[in-house]
């Protein structure tokens, strides 16, 4: 009686392993294509439109894009000339204390933002990430807000669009 029970027990931990090696075969497959669509995607994108944004963080994107991706992405201003969009939003915290505990002494973000790039028809994103403005070392002396905002966000869309080709 003990060798039937035994029998089934091997019989249906194989089966259940078997399952899980399919499901993990699976995942995988889908992983790897959602992945590989979005590589392609991304690569794809040559000309960017930038819609506008709060406390002009559109104009920032533009001059760090002209000057980190020297021509090989190219800002049009007419939607419809582009492969993708850029989008987003940024908030910025008012007041003294902020300023102080944020700017001058680094302990905080002053200026928070997000964009995203999406396809041409705006149904898919293809890439999108957020940064603050927080300089530890630099404090006063060194670019904040919006600018250093934008430097980051171009920074981190650079690196994602060079490890997409």
């Amino acid at each position: 009686m003990g060798t039937t029970l035994d029998t089934a027990a091997a019989f249906c931990y194989e089966k259940h392993m078997r399952n899980l090696k399919l499901l993990a075969m699976l995942l995988l497959t889908l992983s790897c294509s959602v992945y590989g669509q979005d590589a392609h995607a991304l690569k794809s994108v040559h000309r960017v439109f930038i819609e506008k944004m709060p406390n002009d963080l559109d104009q920032y994107l533009r001059a760090e894009i002209a000057k980190q991706f020297k021509g090989s992405l190219i800002v049009v201003l007419k939607k419809e000339d582009a492969d993708g969009i850029i989008t987003g939003v940024n908030e910025e915290q008012k007041g003294t204390a902020a300023k102080v505990t944020g700017r001058y002494l680094g302990l905080h973000d002053t200026v928070n933002g997000t964009i995203s790039l999406l396809d041409q028809t705006e149904s898919e994103i293809l890439w999108s990430d957020e940064a603050g403005d927080r300089n530890l070392f630099f404090g006063i002396a060194h670019r904040g807000g919006e600018r250093k905002l934008a430097d980051r966000l171009i920074g981190k869309l650079k690196k994602a669009m060079e490890a997409a080709k």
